[in-house]
């Protein structure tokens, strides 16, 4: 059955914008893959889509971030480096890390794909990138390894705004209010990072939070949700053992650096709407290019991750 199908790749470029290649034509379906002819290849640069620049940060921390990972059944330690910008009213908690990976395989692909050379499109969704193997042509390949997420907290208000993407062309934004923790604080201290700090303990949508905050930092603000304490958070873990936020850098910028939020046609959603997204992405692309005829895999997921919000 004959149907138009529309395809996105969106690669950030920097914290401030995206690059982005939409690919469109009329395709046939069969067996999970789609053969697409009468190919347009459109693409978009960071100048092309309007950015809304929402505060400016003069603060740059680094968090080191572990969390259990399941992959076949197997329980496994994944730790990522995460990056919070912060700003007078407004922070930015994102993977930095991703954003440079997608940015690097963003700028092979766009580089190696003329639109005017492109005669057929095969799609391939749930596969393994071996699939490609023998096919002769380029090949490029990215991992889901990493958070796509932004979350823009708004301390100011209490407010959480979450932007992420699907495997399409789909952008999502979930607002939530009222999102500051209550916070008991005792007597106990710790140094981290060369910062004398307090300890305080709180619970947040079904877990049990210890976090150690610094008074030397006067700034209402921590890894990603966590907040509401009389200086910044710089470790944190909930009481199980399962999850750790712990600050390994920090920076007071010379320069401000703008928090940004693209300006896209946002599909709104709840907080378990945006989880159920999360869960149906992809382990990312293998791409091959061979002379005009372009093959794309979505690969096949085996990673699940323990949700941090279990109510």
């Amino acid at each position: 059955m004959k149907k138009t199908i529309l395809l996105s790749v969106l690669f950030i470029i920097a914290s401030s914008g995206f690059a982005q290649v939409v690919i469109t034509g009329t395709g046939t379906t069969n067996g999970g893959q789609t053969t697409a002819s009468n190919i347009t290849v459109t693409k978009k640069s960071k100048k092309d889509i309007k950015i809304n620049t929402l505060d400016a940060a003069t603060i740059r921390c680094y968090y080191k971030f572990t969390q259990p990972l399941i992959i076949d059944k197997e329980e496994l330690q994944a730790t990522d480096t995460m990056t919070l910008d912060i700003g007078s009213k407004v922070s930015l908690y994102y993977d930095g890390t991703r954003i440079k990976r997608d940015s690097i395989f963003g700028k092979m692909m766009t580089n190696s794909m003329n639109p005017s050379n492109i005669k057929s499109l095969s799609v391939l969704k749930d596969q393994d990138a071996s699939i490609l193997d023998g096919k002769g042509g380029t090949t490029f390949e990215s991992t889901s390894r990493g958070e796509t997420a932004k979350l823009y907290k708004n301390r100011q208000d209490k407010e959480v705004i979450i932007t992420d993407r699907g495997d399409g062309t789909q952008r999502y934004k979930c607002t939530e209010k009222n999102t500051s923790q209550q916070w008991n604080i005792t007597s106990d201290t710790l140094t981290v990072l060369g910062y004398l700090c307090q300890k305080s303990t709180g619970s947040f949508r079904g877990r049990n939070y210890e976090a150690w905050f610094t008074p030397e930092i006067p700034v209402n603000d921590g890894p990603w949700k966590l907040y509401g304490l009389p200086g910044l958070i710089l470790k944190a873990s909930d009481t199980d053992n399962i999850f750790s936020f712990e600050i390994i850098g920090l920076e007071q910028l010379q320069t401000p650096v703008n928090i940004d939020m693209a300006e896209e046609e946002y599909i709104n959603c709840s907080r378990k709407d945006l989880a159920k997204v999360k869960a149906k992405q992809s382990e990312g692309m293998a791409i091959n290019i061979n002379g005009g005829n372009v093959t794309l895999v979505s690969k096949r997921n085996l990673n699940e991750y323990l949700q941090l919000e279990t109510e």
